[in-house]
């Protein structure tokens, strides 16, 4: 019995389910949490730095995205940013959401940075979850969700295999006499003659 597509399932399967392990939870949920957390960050008074709508040519199509920078003040030190929301810097087809996040931050506007108090360096203009944030997250989830499948879709003909071969090895041999009854003689004993003399 061959046994190499459900191996080979497996190792393909494993595969899988640690790159969807790795960039869910070492990637996606990272961003998720400080996203999370970033509603309740203190605010510091800053100013958009530029702001500008980026085109970029991707395999024949153009994406977009927004280059929105500022900067802010805390305790006599000036720190920079560009994040506009966690996940802003994805690359679409379509402008709009960039467009739109381009002019609600004109140059020189004033505007209320949301930092993180361990690290300053740390901001964003929009806290909260957003959809573009969770992405790398729910790609992980399906990677791991594919990979757990095919293992277990893998494992069902390996155990299959192992089941019959070990009900194979506990047969005992084959008795031709099994195939008339066991002990079974049809013969008369020698003198068992019910009765009947000749001569």
């Amino acid at each position: 019995m061959q046994t190499s597509g459900p191996i080979a399932g497996l190792v393909i399967g494993a595969i899988l389910a640690g790159v969807g392990w790795f960039t869910a939870f070492s990637l996606g949920k990272p961003l998720r949490d400080r996203a999370a957390t970033s509603i309740d960050w203190p605010t510091a008074e800053g100013r958009i730095t530029r702001s500008e709508l980026e085109r970029f040519r991707e395999r024949g199509q153009t994406m977009y995205s927004a280059d929105v920078a500022y900067e802010y003040a805390l305790d006599g030190k000036t720190f920079g940013g560009n994040r506009v929301w966690f996940g802003d810097d994805a690359r679409s087809s379509n402008p709009t959401a960039w467009r739109r996040a381009v002019e609600r931050y004109p140059v020189g506007s004033g505007v209320k940075v949301h930092y993180d108090p361990d690290d300053p360096q740390e901001s964003v203009l929009e806290p909260g979850l957003t959809w573009a944030g969770s992405v790398i997250y729910f790609l992980g989830l399906g990677f791991l969700a594919l990979g757990a499948v095919i293992v277990l879709s893998a494992l069902l003909p390996l155990l299959l295999a192992i089941a019959a071969i070990l009900s194979g090895s506990g047969r005992r041999p084959h008795d031709p006499r099994d195939d008339f009854g066991e002990g079974r003689d049809d013969h008369p004993a020698q003198g068992d003659d019910d009765g009947i003399t000749i001569g």
